[in-house]
């Protein structure tokens, strides 16, 4: 059982900071590990029409920075069913090993938790989702990446649903990625016995912390909110998880707050781990 710990770099896009910037604070905080992220005002990571040895180019300033890549956030497979598909083989070309991803939003725009979509115009978007998803994951099986859907309300929207996701396509090429924070916020369950269904299936778990009931839109920075994170993993140790302990967002402005935090955040986290793996071993 082993862990390594990762940060996106969504914190420093957020505030307007390059994803070199990123980098450089990513690797101070002591992550060993970069979730690669398109939304720094650069533009994506990989452009359209990049090729492959363009997109092996693209990676190197995080491999520069001393950073191991751990995964890409792609984000919503049926924003783009064809780009989903293409970032899958630069994925492989450029050595990055997974993908997580999610489905369509389940709510209207704007209006969660109160209106959700229509019946046939959730069947509809829920069937677009299978279809771009099979195509993924066919691609995936030939490029060697792996596809780790996670909780975004929807398909996968918890634990038991991200177990029906991951079984119907049956693939080596999909896993498991669990959001503590989105359960929480999302859909009001605890961590802690949401993630039973998927603990065997799990290759990353994102350490999000959130405070207060569904739907209040308050995320600390991990240790600080309602979750509790070492009881989560706790669980996942006991059905052999060995993968990635990811920090994804820092609701903090300012660049030296945001160095800051994230120390604070790989503070814990790796808190989090060494504890679990003391109990492991001792137990």
């Amino acid at each position: 059982m082993a862990y390594h710990l990762t940060s996106l770099t969504i914190p420093y896009a957020r505030d307007g900071h390059s994803r070199t910037r990123a980098y450089e604070g990513i690797a101070r905080a002591g992550f060993s590990h970069v979730g690669l992220y398109d939304g720094h005002e650069e533009g994506p990571v990989w452009p359209i029409g990049i090729t492959a040895s363009q997109a092996r180019f693209a990676v190197q300033p995080a491999l520069d920075a001393g950073l191991a890549i751990d995964h890409k956030s792609h984000g919503q497979v049926t924003d783009n069913p064809d780009l989903f598909v293409r970032t899958i083989g630069l994925a492989s070309e450029a050595g990055v090993p997974s993908l997580v991803c999610w489905g369509p939003y389940e709510y209207e725009s704007g209006t969660f938790p109160a209106v959700p979509k229509k019946p046939d115009v959730w069947q509809s978007e829920v069937n677009g989702f299978f279809t771009a998803f099979e195509a993924g994951v066919r691609e995936a099986e030939a490029a060697g990446v792996l596809l780790l859907p996670k909780p975004h309300t929807g398909v996968g929207k918890h634990g038991a649903a991200l177990r029906e996701l991951h079984d119907r396509f049956d693939s080596s090429a999909v896993g498991v990625c669990y959001d503590t924070g989105n359960v929480h916020y999302y859909e009001g369950l605890d961590p802690i016995t949401d993630v039973v269904p998927v603990a065997g299936l799990c290759q990353q778990i994102i350490i999000k912390d959130h405070v207060g009931p569904q739907g209040n839109p308050v995320f600390r920075t991990p240790g600080d909110g309602d979750i509790d994170h070492q009881a989560v993993l706790a669980v996942l140790a006991e059905a052999g998880f060995s993968g990635s302990l990811v920090n994804e967002r820092l609701d903090i402005s300012g660049l030296e707050s945001i160095d800051a935090e994230l120390v604070r955040a790989h503070r814990h986290i790796s808190a989090v781990a060494d504890a679990t793996l003391a109990s492991h071993s001792n137990g």
